[in-house]
């Protein structure tokens, strides 16, 4: 556990909604799209050497090497003919400047979750930790089905548990938002969330199950609209980000016995927190890192995880565990397949590590999945 007491740190960091601005409650505008349509417009759709989302991030980080750094407050895109012509296609939507910068900054998975003093002493003790509650709250995963994935799964399997956790928040969310009587119709199946909910352990979740929450999870990967309101009144996080941070909130959850990697106020402990370098397996301090780093960390914890372990006998997860590896190439093409169109080539396609081929591949085999969705 972490070397201060769970009690002394509740007590002294009681959770509101992690620290942001007042643009990260904007919703309903997309600032990221509208930037890239403007940067077509003028350079056409063929980026020119060096100016991919490497270059954009070198310009918006102030340590884009280091998994907590900050943003810049003026970064050089400012100045662009893009970026001015972005501001005046959004006219009034936004009160300034800053507040434009600080949605791109969101959507693009620089801003960080730490813990934070507030009112709302009921989140904190939903979530029994604010480290952990910051994570689950910028995720927009509620208590009760967080506890409970993790409860089905175990911590050995919490990267799975935080894919569908999600999953059920987004079923949970559709239940929300559209009345009983038309669910069936548009293929919102209440019945798969109060099954899953029921489960005691994960032998206990069907197939059909599994595979619909699944589908929910890659359609929203590769279909992301931008601008959403999350239950905590923040803008909502790409569903890629939000998985990842239910992954480090489970994580925090687990506990540290050689020393937390955060300090209360969320900054890294640098003796004990990692560096996100290969190589180095030392946990970050999440609270403290971008969204980016923590999505980075998590799909090699998938990978981790997904190693064989002794004395666990494998029919007992491997429909459970195929199901959910399956979206692993999904996971990781992830911040490509969701900016591709929205800012530059990723860092995967600069790199050649995937074909736009095979993005398109993907995509159209989600669309199927989602549509072959079990009725």
């Amino acid at each position: 556990m972490r070397t201060v007491s769970k009690g002394a740190c509740v007590a002294a960091l009681v959770l509101a909604i992690p620290a942001c601005s007042h643009a990260t409650r904007i919703t309903g505008i997309d600032v990221v799209s509208l930037m890239q349509r403007e940067r077509i417009a003028r350079m056409g759709p063929q980026w020119p050497e060096g100016y991919g989302t490497a270059s954009l991030m070198r310009d918006i980080l102030v340590d884009p090497a280091s998994p907590y750094s900050d943003t810049k407050a003026s970064p050089d895109l400012l100045n662009e003919l893009h970026w001015r012509a972005t501001l005046d296609a959004l006219g009034n939507r936004v009160a300034s400047e800053r507040e434009a910068l600080e949605v791109l900054y969101w959507d693009l998975g620089v801003t960080k979750a730490p813990p934070q003093v507030g009112t709302e002493a009921a989140a904190a003790r939903s979530f029994r930790d604010p480290f952990v509650a910051a994570g689950a709250r910028k995720a927009d995963v509620d208590a009760d089905i967080f506890w409970h994935m993790l409860d089905v799964t175990g911590y050995a399997h919490s990267t799975k548990a935080a894919y569908y956790a999600v999953a059920l928040q987004i079923l949970r969310r559709q239940m929300q938002d559209i009345v009983p009587e038309r669910r069936a119709a548009l293929g919102v199946h209440a019945d798969v969330f109060a099954r899953v909910m029921a489960a005691r352990q994960d032998e206990e979740m069907s197939p059909h199950d599994l595979r619909y929450l699944s589908a929910l999870v890659q359609h929203r990967m590769l279909h992301w609209r931008p601008g959403g309101r999350a239950s905590t009144g923040l803008r909502e996080l790409p569903v890629a980000y939000r998985i990842a941070r239910i992954a480090a909130a489970y994580r925090d959850a687990r506990g540290y016995f050689t020393g937390p990697p955060c300090h209360l106020d969320g900054s890294p402990v640098m003796r004990t927190a990692g560096t996100g370098a290969e190589g180095d397996r030392r946990d970050l301090c999440f609270a403290g890192a971008t969204d980016r780093a923590v999505h980075r960390w998590y799909v090699e914890e998938v990978r981790f995880q997904a190693m064989p372990r002794p004395r666990r006998p494998p029919e007992h997860t491997s429909l459970f565990s195929a199901i959910a590896l399956l979206a692993l190439p999904l996971l990781e093409m992830a911040p490509v397949l969701e900016f591709v169109e929205a800012v530059v080539a990723d860092e995967l396609v600069a790199a050649e590590a995937i074909e736009a081929e095979d993005a398109a591949a993907a995509t159209d085999r989600a669309d199927l999945m989602t549509c072959l969705a079990p009725e």
